[in-house]
């Protein structure tokens, strides 16, 4: 079925190649337009023959796709990538002085320490904040009482607790916008889990089998000076 939803499609559009020549970041966008125009002649195809048994044994194309669905990257082959949400770039959009010598010094160690670290990168740059320059607070990088209420007798707690709350929220919502997008990729049962411990958001793409594709698509979809690819792993033949 899904062969002859591509094949209409084929007959009304171009190929991405043939429609952008020569310019890949084109073809990407415009490739993810044609599997949204199959995906929807798809589903309208399904809602026509959904009641057909289309089996020897009697089952019809919706009871074997609900069967096909349970099965998992492990079965079906496909693409796992887990992002890293780059909290560097919120930081310093929180900070008053996004180019303060104090701040840019415990950033670049905070992510060298992440390299080696399950921890959140929140608690790891106050860590670090504090160990590279001894005896100074958070507080007046961050205190704007018009802006965040923090004032400058804020404890390190106070704001890193600020901070933490800021970046829950700003990965909640990439998160969102990702899992929307992620749903029209053109998959079956796409699975797509935030950890904001660990600041990553790991997709799943059972039966995906273009991992260029999918980094584009990711990169485009998501804010770039909040992201970056982490891990990038095709599992199985696909």
């Amino acid at each position: 079925m899904k062969d002859k939803a591509t094949q209409q499609v084929r007959k009304l559009y171009p190929t991405a190649e043939q429609k952008y020549p020569g310019n890949k970041e084109a073809q990407a966008l415009y490739q993810d337009s044609i599997t949204t125009f199959v995906n929807q002649r798809l589903a309208t195809l399904l809602d026509s023959t959904g009641d057909q048994k289309i089996t020897w044994w009697g089952n019809t194309y919706q009871k074997s796709k609900e069967s096909e669905l349970l099965l998992g990257l492990d079965l079906q082959g496909g693409i796992n990538v887990t992002l890293d949400i780059a909290l560097d770039g919120l930081i310093k959009g929180l900070a008053n002085n996004p180019r303060d010598p104090q701040l840019l010094k415990a950033i670049e160690e905070a992510q060298k320490r992440k390299l080696n670290s399950d921890q959140n990168f929140i608690d790891i740059f106050a860590k670090s904040f504090t160990d590279v320059n001894p005896g100074a607070k958070l507080a007046p990088q961050f205190a704007n009482t018009g802006r965040n209420k923090l004032t400058i007798s804020a404890t390190d707690a106070q704001v890193t607790s600020y901070i933490r709350d800021q970046a829950n929220a700003a990965m909640a919502q990439t998160f969102q916008v990702l899992r929307r997008r992620i749903d029209k990729f053109g998959v079956a049962q796409p699975n797509i889990s935030l950890d904001e411990a660990k600041g990553i958001i790991t997709v799943e793409l059972a039966g995906a089998t273009d991992p260029e594709r999918v980094r584009r698509f990711l990169q485009s979809t998501a804010n770039l000076q909040f992201w970056e690819v982490y891990t990038f792993a095709d599992l199985g033949d696909g």
